[in-house]
């Protein structure tokens, strides 16, 4: 980082937040009453705000005073309910198995109080703050029932009961998702359309260790690829290079860079065996993830040490020469503390060719220099450490780590390829039943180079994010409430080994803080509404607000019919806001200045010597908007077809343009040194309108940093007014418990209200897309054929302009498993080789074998 950044203090929210999760431990471990631990809280909170230590010392004193007020404000309104729990009380929690299975989605009621709850992906289902007594559980799964009585709560002690169960599962009534309402709820139940990715499918598909091709088979998902790591995942319209309309995460942490905020799919698809569940939320989420989740999120958890002990080992050989060794291994440490390990490399070609020479399909510019490697390698390692407490609460320190060279990207000025770089990461998490701590950050260290100019490039980035959520219930269970602030802390710096900016103007340093809620209550049996907000601050752009209106109407427990209305925003990234870039050599005009400064008889110290042509980004950017309204229908019908289908219509606008001539209006006409006279000043505009050529004229202005003569040959600005709708199908047809079918389709459609002459509003989106897909599945062996087939349509993007040809892919997966944990596998993508593009610029993609070796003990 810069030297400014040497001396960088934590700001005390981050440190509040670490003294908080201690805290929470002690109180879980000693049993410390809740009224003295709320009383410590109150006590740090008044301390901290006396002395002032809530305030970012760079950041200026009214940020600083906005902050302690908003930290407070978060703080008192979501954690008091959070610790009002009584030291009398005990709790029951259990896990409901099947076969040695997990069953997730069983109902479970606690009749004697009228509580109820559903288990979760791991079986676990838990009753807090219970009265010490006798009880009765009912567990309910479809038409499938069981009761277990005399359950004897103790004080301050956890009652376990466990179930095992014969029952015939219903087909998808064991859904369940998190991400829609920040808390575990049936699909059927939550306030927007999600699409699910069971651990057994994404383990049967792991082999290609590419993320991305999984959810190109889910309903609404818009997935494009160009390189072998380089995709562009989007929902509902408007995809684009480095796409960042979908917020993704990994328990809870943001896994994208700063410098683009684009999704690190090379980091997010290298722990595959790891992942327990993928959820896909479409439409926008801004109301309670803020920035980001402009057209949904994509929410990705991994497994629990605790409820998946056992070791894996898997080598994998491929086309384009690939060999990869991945390992995971989860066991128990005793006393509660349980632990996972992975690691992984990687080595393999890429679709991508050089361009210097020739190009691969008409319409692509011409590169300067050639890719600097002929190959993507890669190396990650994490590890995990669980502490389960016995109330119920889970502690989770992790950490992990990503080597890797080469691989390409598609951005709007060119391609780019890295030749290294590195991202360690930690995250620490304390989660209980009523509450969630989350502090996660990353270091990275990226450098490549721009294969349309040739130069270098270097970019340090960092992210701190803090987060507090609490969630319970009122009115018997028929009223929820899920709250919360969070902080984050994030940078950026381009210099070289010099300390010269790269592609930035300056190196930057930027806080964002957000207060959320969401309440939702049942009015009926049948009916329930969704209300959620979320304030977002940040030294990038003006407070945002977003809001969300959702019901839910149960025709009967498998059907739901849901209305919504979302607002959302995405916030400009740093290259948008502060890209400063060479887009051409410099300009030498000294004949022009040493022929004025002859005329006049004095040296005029107008630097024409060599002067910069670039391509600028615009600090006084706004956020892109979008307001959508939804209705969607979700059901099952006879236990063997689940359906889901909806329809949107949104309207967009703030459109953040690509790069072009004359739109940022801070670089005007060039203005020569306001210290000479007026006289000499119009000679020296005539003169140079004089010779210039009128295009070359028209972008030459000043500097923002020096006043200095530049060529702001392109820049950016909002502009454009869009209206959207669309509908999404999905079906999943299970002929028997080895034979399932699905089927999805998704129509897309726009007319554009407002936009640039200069710059023409294409959504990148095909009108027409569908997907088909048989799967057999049996002890042993497992086979899946999908087909997917993508309308044409236009792209554009940058340099980027053309057509992108229609295609039709055939993908095949097939799994045996030998007895003693042994397994074969293959993986085909593209099984026909359709040699094609699915973007504009893109790489052509061909087929790609897949084939592994695996050992599970």
């Amino acid at each position: 980082m810069s030297k400014k950044d040497e001396g960088r203090l934590w700001p005390a929210g981050y440190v509040f937040l670490f003294f908080l999760t201690a805290g929470v431990i002690l109180w879980q471990t000693l049993k410390i009453p809740s009224y003295l631990f709320l009383m410590g809280i109150i006590a740090v909170l008044i301390i901290t705000r006396a002395n002032k230590s809530w305030n970012f010392h760079y950041f200026g004193k009214e940020v600083k005073q906005k902050m302690g007020k908003r930290v407070l404000l978060g703080v008192f309104i979501f954690l008091f309910p959070i610790y009002s729990q009584a030291v009398e009380h005990g709790r029951i929690q259990g896990q409901v198995r099947k076969a040695g299975y997990a069953l997730e989605g069983v109902d479970v009621v606690l009749e004697e109080l009228s509580l109820s709850t559903i288990t979760d992906k791991n079986g676990v289902y838990s009753f807090n703050r219970i009265p010490p007594g006798k009880y009765t559980l009912t567990f309910t799964h479809g038409k499938n029932s069981l009761t277990k009585e005399a359950v004897a709560v103790t004080a301050t002690d956890t009652t376990a009961c466990d179930v095992e169960v014969e029952w015939e599962a219903p087909l998808s009534h064991t859904i369940t998702v998190y991400a829609a309402s920040r808390r575990t709820e049936r699909v059927v139940d939550a306030p927007a359309a999600v699409s699910v990715v069971e651990e057994t499918e994404i383990e049967r598909e792991s082999a290609h260790g590419q993320l991305p091709k999984i959810l190109e088979a889910l309903s609404g998902v818009d997935s494009t690829q160009s390189g072998l790591y380089d995709f562009n995942v989007n929902t509902r319209g408007f995809n684009s290079f480095f796409n960042r309309r979908v917020l993704t995460l990994i328990d809870g942490a943001e896994l994208s860079g700063v410098a683009v905020d684009y999704p690190q799919w090379e980091a997010i698809s290298t722990f595959m065996d790891d992942l327990a569940t993928i959820e896909m939320v479409r439409g926008p989420g801004s109301a309670l993830y803020g920035a980001g989740a402009y057209n949904g999120v994509l929410n990705i958890t991994s497994k629990d040490p605790r409820y998946t002990q056992g070791g894996i080992v898997r080598f994998s050989l491929g086309e384009l020469g690939m060999s990869r060794l991945d390992l995971r291994y989860a066991g128990e440490l005793g006393r509660g503390w349980y632990f996972s390990i992975l690691g992984g490399y990687l080595d393999s070609k890429d679709f991508s060719v050089s361009r210097n020479e020739t190009v691969e399909y008409e319409g692509l510019p011409m590169e300067m220099v050639p890719l600097p490697l002929g190959k993507t390698e890669r190396r990650h390692a994490k590890i995990r450490l669980d502490k389960h407490f016995a109330g119920g609460s889970v502690l989770t320190f992790e950490t992990w780590g990503l080597d890797y060279k080469g691989g390409t990207a598609l951005s709007p000025s060119g391609r780019l390829q890295g030749t290294r770089a590195l991202a360690p990461r930690l995250r620490m998490n304390f989660r209980s039943s009523h509450w969630n701590v989350l502090l996660y950050g990353y270091l990275a260290d990226w450098e490549g180079f721009s294969l349309g100019s040739g130069t270098p490039m270097f970019n340090t980035q960092y992210k701190v994010h803090g987060e507090v959520q609490g969630f319970t219930n009122f009115a018997k269970g028929k009223g929820r409430i899920v709250g919360g602030f969070s902080l984050r802390q994030q940078g950026s710096d381009t210099a070289d080994k010099m300390g010269l900016q790269t592609f930035f103007s300056e190196a930057r340093d930027d806080h964002m803080e957000a207060v959320f809620g969401q309440l939702d209550y049942d009015f009926t049996e049948r009916l329930k509404v969704v209300f959620a907000g979320r304030l977002d601050f940040s030294s990038l752009h003006k407070t945002q607000f977003s809001p969300k209106v959702s019901a839910v109407y149960k025709l009967n427990p498998s059907h739901s019919l849901r209305l919504s209305y979302n607002r959302a925003f995405q916030a400009p990234n740093y290259t948008q806001y502060f890209l400063k870039a060479p887009a051409a050599p410099p300009v030498d005009l000294s004949a022009i200045e040493d022929g004025l400064s002859t005329a006049f008889g004095r040296d005029l110290g107008l630097g024409f010597e060599s002067i910069p042509v670039l391509a600028l980004g615009n600090k006084n950017l706004s956020v892109e908007e979008i307001t959508s309204y939804e209705i969607g229908y979700s059901g099952l019908i006879a236990r063997k077809l689940i359906f889901d289908v909806n329809y949107y219509k949104s309207q967009l606008k703030n459109f953040v343009t690509d790069m072009l001539p004359l739109v940022n209006p801070g670089y005007g006409p060039y203005a020569p040194p306001s210290a000479l006279s007026p006289e000499i000043q119009n000679a020296i505009l005539g003169t140079l309108e004089e010779n210039l050529p009128p295009d070359l004229y028209a972008v030459m202005s000043n500097s923002l940093e020096d006043r200095s003569a530049i060529f702001a040959v392109v820049s950016c600005t909002n502009a454009g007014k869009v209206n959207t709708q669309g509908v999404e199908l999905g079906l999943k047809y299970f002929f028997n418990k080895y034979l399932s079918a699905d089927f999805n389709y998704s129509w897309f459609d726009f007319v554009v209200r407002e936009e640039l002459i200069a710059d023409p509003i294409i959504p990148n989106t095909p009108e027409h897309r569908f997907n088909f897909g048989v799967t057999c599945v049996s002890d042993r062996i497992d086979v899946s054929m999908r087909y997917r087939s993508v309308d044409e349509f236009p792209w554009g993007g940058g340099i980027f302009v053309g057509h992108v040809q229609s295609y039709d892919l055939f993908d095949l997966i097939a799994n045996y498993r030998f007895k003693k944990g042994f397994s074969l596998g293959i993986n085909v993508s593209n099984l026909l080789n359709n040699k094609h593009y699915e973007l504009f610029g893109g790489d052509i993609l061909r087929r790609n074998i897949v084939a592994t070796f695996s050992y599970r003990w």
